[in-house]
């Protein structure tokens, strides 16, 4: 019988070794997963950081861009008034003009 228990005793032994191996390996490979899993967090975290920036940006461009557009719309409605308030006395100085002129020759 004991033949048979030696080489079974290093085969226990050579599977026990195996087992301890694989199981340094794993917990290897898990530590090592874990540090890209959180290395890829970081980096979604920055990303999403500048995306909020990038739309708190946009949202302050759309609303300048807003303001400017009623700002202009004003402007505008301004400066056809007086261009058209100019239109007015420049017709008034033509009929105030020609006035003259008809007293003078009378």
């Amino acid at each position: 019988m004991e033949v048979m228990e030696v080489p079974a005793l290093i085969a226990a032994l050579l599977f026990s070794l195996a087992s301890i191996g694989a199981k340094i390996l794993a917990t290897w490979m898990i530590g090592r997963m874990k540090h890209q899993i959180s290395h890829v967090a970081s980096i979604k975290q920055e990303t999403l950081g500048r995306l909020r920036i990038a739309q708190s940006q946009k949202g302050v461009a759309v609303q300048n861009k807003g303001l400017l557009t009623t700002k202009k719309v004003k402007i505008e409605k301004r400066l056809n008034r007086m261009n058209k308030d100019m239109g007015d006395i420049e017709q008034d100085d033509d009929a105030s003009k020609q006035r003259s002129e008809i007293s003078k020759v009378e």
